[in-house]
């Protein structure tokens, strides 16, 4: 390679040297011999060129060529399959955590719908055992005092406060 660069340098040079031959020439007012010289420096830095350019696509093919073998063999295939096993390896451990904290997600929402579920439907009975003992306990309370006490039933109720139903409770079995 380096001595087809060497031989398309020579051929410029020389037809750099015809080139400025033929110009000295045309001063000396030689046109025909000028033109001769013109036309065969001209040729000379064309095949320069043309040599320099076959030279580099030769050059740019032997490279493909060469890259094409390395691309299709066995140990870049086998390379290639173990790219695509890992990346789909961490493809799926990823689609793996993302799916788990989905279920966490939604069974931790379930749970949580279940819970507030249980707790309201405990609230309901407490609050149905508190009107049974006030009802056992009417002729025992004053009218004010029965109606003060179901009304802080009714309140604690509403308001979902399970603590307040239990010390409403322990006060009616105080009462007692």
């Amino acid at each position: 390679m380096l001595l087809i660069i060497r031989i398309a340098l020579l051929l410029m040079l020389a037809a750099l040297v015809l080139l400025v031959t033929a110009k000295i020439s045309v001063g000396l007012k030689v046109f025909s011999l000028a033109a001769l010289i013109t036309q065969v420096g001209l040729t000379l830095l064309l095949a320069a060129f043309a040599l320099l350019w076959v030279m580099g696509v030769l050059d740019f093919l032997k490279r493909f060529v060469k890259q094409c073998v390395a691309y299709f063999s066995p140990q870049q295939r086998q390379q290639r399959k173990v790219l695509f096993m890992q990346y789909k390896k961490a493809q799926i451990d990823q689609l793996f955590y993302f799916k788990s904290l989905q279920i966490n997600y939604f069974s931790q929402v379930k749970r949580n719908r279940l819970l507030n579920a249980n707790n309201r439907r405990h609230i309901r009975q407490l609050s149905k055992t508190i009107d049974k003992e006030l009802f056992l306990l009417k002729r025992q309370l004053s009218a004010n005092e029965f109606k003060q006490l179901q009304q802080e039933n009714s309140r604690y109720r509403n308001r979902h406060d399970s603590l307040g139903l239990l010390a409403l409770q322990q006060k009616i079995t105080m009462l007692r």
